[in-house]
């Protein structure tokens, strides 16, 4: 690049005077002795000589306005070299002393290490050759800034010795700007070409080089004009030319007839006289734009001629097009007007516009519906309206298309057959149209147009079935299901819908088809059927009731099973219910004795061939072994993965169900899979299967144990505390085959009697774990086997935590939850865990105590240097006096029975008033009826 451009026109027509005559008169300067001092000092020496010295001032005022620092450079006969400078302007571009000694040495030593080299045989080369010298270099000043410099010097052929004489010019913005604009062409993905001031190629990049099918070799020194003569008069010309002129960028987009592409095109004039121009390729654009406003036309065309009125509208805006049809359907001069009004006062009953809202989202739209209109004048008129949501093309806008037919006069039937054949091929479902023909006293009915969709669906083109009957497209047997739907729309004048089961290629396919009679003067002459694809809902119904079967099933069974009395007759009963809910080919039953895995029970169905069942290890690599371990459901692939020598005959795929460490469950199939529901259901027969053999196993050990009557209280806690851990195992597989049915209804979008069932299931069980928790922790605590932390704990984060915890139940009840601050935190030597359990248990008990709107506030502080205090207090229902010596008891509440108004298991204040005893601490109740309790626990710090 020419070093003019990072100047302004003024400085290049100066450096061009300068260049060609100015340093004749520098020259001279510098031989009247001017050059290597001050300039005060030497002005001083001339002044002698007025006319010199007036010469003398306009030269240096020249030196001054000059873009640059004027130098001498002198190489003496011992080789010593020295720089001497014009006038004051070198301290301030370089922050270097101008005084002559040892400056030429510094001024080397400013020069970055990586240039340096460069420089000085640039220097020797010029000084050897007593030849023009020019060079940019880099300099850091002492200030730390890095500029760039340019260099030239002329040498002085009358001189003996070296000497050059010559300008420093700073050229770092002009750098600054090269490298900026190389990182630009560099990262753009446009076509970029670059001319200059005599429109000749100086840049083309790579898109360029693509673009054009040209390198940039070919194009570099030829002009515009002539690679490219067909933009001679045209706005290419027009739009160049003006840049050039104005120096004003331009940015505009235009076809280019000799490669027949649109372009959008940017034209930047550059610093040195030239053009920089930047091509986007937007004919892809251009063709997309105009089949979409030719669709837009087509579309508007055709809904301006359509009686019905058409509009479409969006939650945010409301509607934002409507047809002539529909503006003068509800009285309305303009679409200004209609779109001014609020769309609550089109309907005769505001509350319908809701109900509509709401089947709307439900159905995904609406087909036909009957609504009461109401126009602008007041006047109510009938309408059908069938609406639809619509994606727009972009994806960020969602449409709700609408149609309404004003079907209180009859006369607009005529019109709206006129216009099916225009509609039909513009809608989104199956359509297909039967003609209706009078025969005496039959009707026949022949296909006449089927559209885009439903020839997709059905794989049967419009030409395959027009003028053809129902029977000669599909058959007698489909067709006379078909036709007798027809006759039955054709009988009642009135839209029809049905559900049908039709065979295609890839199997069958389930349809809701409705049917809708087009009447002309008073005759059924055409049926529109609207065939929609419900096979997957269908299978998703099939499928959930498949599954409720066996879950009623499985729950029927299980309770035969839990009333078993021996433990031999288990397997047999676990047998009958693998054979009633799930018939697996393959039903196998094994029970731990010992170290050993004994088959009690193996039944194998359709099966070519089965293993021998026997007795195993249970260091045996089985799959009920695996079970066993495992304590859930394993599932085998391939039998052949099973390290063992057992002949599995035609069994490939195994699943193992432990029953605690009592046995497992084994079933098998030749080939497949086994659905994640039966796993689970199997999972919660082992459960149950593992209940009454735990249970059995405690009544054997229990009959041994009555006449232990001094261990009696002992035995008790011990059995509710195993109690409770057996009826987990079962439990938590209830819990998660409800968690499963409920993803699974709501997947399928089924609601109802299964979702509330499912629901119901789900929550009893969450209820019922809660229970058996608080039931388990009382045992131990009765039992003793609840031992203690001594490690220090900060009460006041605890109650922060726990109040943190509950505030979203608070919340849902609208209680208004307050923490009070000690002002520092309180510790104390106590198990956490215990203080835990009691900040929530009361928390819990007052929330739940503590109706719609009221206060709980919870607060700990220091009572005194020995005790800490825990207060809760609630704006709840309160404790009759009368219950308050039994709310410590186990599973005591004031109101109890089946219909007591807050469900509870009754041991959360039982659990409180332990762990206070086991922590060496006080709790007192206070409390009025109607107007709310407090809690006071003191604790030992």
């Amino acid at each position: 690049m020419n070093l003019f451009h990072a100047l302004d026109p003024t400085h290049v027509t100066y450096l061009l005077v300068f260049g060609a005559g100015a340093v004749g008169g520098l020259l001279g300067l510098m031989a009247f002795g001017f050059v290597g001092r001050p300039a005060e000092t030497r002005w001083r020496e001339a002044a002698s000589d007025g006319r010199q010295a007036a010469r003398n001032a306009r030269l240096e005022a020249l030196t001054e306005t000059m873009p640059g620092v004027s130098y001498e450079f002198r190489v003496g006969p011992d080789g010593e070299q020295s720089i001497a400078f014009i006038g004051d302007g070198a301290t301030e571009l370089l922050g270097l002393a101008p005084e002559p000694d040892g400056f030429y040495e510094r001024f080397v030593e400013h020069i970055p290490e990586s240039h340096r080299g460069a420089f000085l045989r640039s220097v020797e080369e010029a000084v050897t050759t007593r030849s023009h010298w020019r060079h940019e270099v880099p300099f850091d000043r002492p200030d730390g800034e890095r500029i760039w410099l340019l260099g030239s010097a002329e040498p002085d052929p009358q001189e003996k010795g070296a000497l050059f004489r010559g300008l420093l010019l700073n050229i770092t913005e002009r750098i600054e700007e090269e490298r900026r604009r190389e990182q630009v062409i560099r990262r753009v993905t446009d076509a970029i070409v670059e001319v200059d001031a005599e429109w000749c190629f100086t840049l083309v990049n790579d898109q360029a080089e693509a673009l054009y099918g040209m390198k940039e070799e070919h194009l570099l020194g030829r002009t515009l004009w002539d690679v490219f003569p067909r933009t001679k008069g045209t706005r290419f010309e027009e739009e160049y030319r003006r840049v050039m002129r104005s120096r004003e960028p331009v940015r505009f987009e235009e076809r280019f007839g000799g490669m027949g592409t649109w372009f959008d095109i940017q034209v930047y004039p550059n610093p040195d006289g030239g053009l920089a121009f930047y091509f986007d390729d937007v004919t892809k654009r251009k063709e997309r734009e105009e089949q979409l406003r030719e669709r837009e036309e087509l579309l508007r065309s055709i809904t301006e001629n359509v009686s019905e009125g058409i509009y479409r509208s969006t939650p945010e805006e409301g509607i934002v097009y409507a047809n002539s049809a529909f503006v003068e359907m509800f009285g309305y001069e303009s679409r200004d007007e209609l779109r001014a009004a609020d769309p609550s006062t089109f309907y005769a009953d505001p509350a319908e516009r809701e109900a509509l809202y709401r089947q709307e989202d439900e159905q995904g739209g609406l087909d036909g519906v009957e609504v009461q209109f109401q126009q602008n004048d007041g006047s109510t008129f009938t309408g059908l309206l069938s609406t639809q949501q619509v994606d727009a093309p972009d994806g960020n806008q969602v449409y709700n298309d609408g149609a309404v037919t004003d079907i209180t006069e009859r006369k607009g039937r005529e019109r709206r057959l006129e216009q099916t054949e225009t509609l039909f091929q513009n809608a989104q479902d199956a359509l297909f149209l039967i003609d209706v023909r009078q025969k005496d006293s039959a009707a026949s009915f022949t296909y006449r147009r089927v559209n885009p969709v439903y020839e997709r669906k059905f794989g049967y083109a419009e030409e395959d079935v027009r003028g053809r009957s129902p029977e000669e497209v599909f058959g007698a047997e489909t067709a006379k299901f078909l036709e007798e739907k027809l006759q039955a729309c054709k009988r009642r004048r009135e839209p029809l819908d049905y559900e049908e089961k039709i065979p295609l290629e890839e199997g069958t396919a389930y349809f809701r088809t409705r049917l809708a009679p087009v009447i002309v003067d008073g005759e059924v002459r055409q049926i529109v059927g609207t065939p929609r694809d419900i096979t997957q809902r269908k299978r998703r119904e099939q499928m959930l009731k498949s599954r409720r079967r066996k879950i009623e099933a499985l729950y029927r069974g299980t309770s035969g099973l839990l009333s078993v009395e021996t433990r031999d007759a288990v397997p047999g009963r676990i047998a009958e219910v693998l054979q009633e809910v799930f018939g697996f080919p393959l039903r196998h039953i094994g029970l731990v004795e010992g170290e050993m895995l004994v088959p009690e029970k193996t039944v194998g169905e359709d099966l070519s061939r089965m293993p021998e069942p026997k007795a195993q290890p249970l260091s045996e690599d089985l799959v009920a072994t695996r079970a066993i371990q495992a304590g859930e459901a394993v599932v085998v692939e391939s039998t052949g993965g099973l390290e063992n020598d057992l002949d599995y005959g035609t069994l490939s795929t195994l699943a193992g169900i432990p029953i605690g460490g009592h046995g497992a469950v084994v079933v098998g199939k030749e080939a497949g899979t086994f659905d994640a529901l039966d796993l689970r259901l199997l999972e919660v027969l082992g459960g149950y299967a593992t209940l009454v053999l735990g249970r059995l196993e405690r009544e054997e050990r229990l009959v041994q144990a009555r006449e232990e009557a001094e261990e009696a209280a002992q035995l008790k806690s011990a059995m509710l505390a195993n109690m409770s851990h057996e009826v987990r195992t079962p439990l938590m597989s209830m819990i998660g085959s409800a968690d499963l049915l409920r993803e699974d209804l709501e997947e399928a979008g089924l609601e109802g009697e299964p979702a509330e069932m499912a629901e119901q299931i789900f929550r009893s069980g969450q209820r019922l774990r809660e229970t058996l928790d608080s039931v388990l922790e009382l045992s131990r605590l009765e039992s003793g086997a609840y031992t203690l932390d001594d490690d220090s704990a900060y009460l006041d984060v605890v109650v922060r935590e726990v109040a943190q915890e509950l505030n979203l139940r608070a919340h849902e009840k609208e209680i208004q939850l307050e923490v009070g601050s000690p002002g520092a935190s309180v510790e104390a030597g106590l198990d956490e865990t215990a203080v835990r359990r009691i900040v929530r248990n009361l928390v819990e008990n007052a929330i739940k105590f503590t109706p719609e709107g009221g206060e709980v506030q919870v607060r700990v502080e220091p009572e005194d240097e020995e005790t800490a205090l825990l207060a809760v207090e609630d704006t709840g229902v309160g404790i009759a006096e009368e219950a308050r010596e039994d709310i410590f008891d186990a599973f005591k509440q004031e109101s109890e029975g089946l219909d007591r108004e807050y469900k509870g298991s009754g041991l959360g204040l039982s659990i409180v008033d332990r762990l206070t005893t086991m922590l060496g601490g006080t709790i007192e109740v206070e409390s009025e009826k109607g107007v709310g309790t407090r809690f006071a626990v003191r604790l030992p710090r």
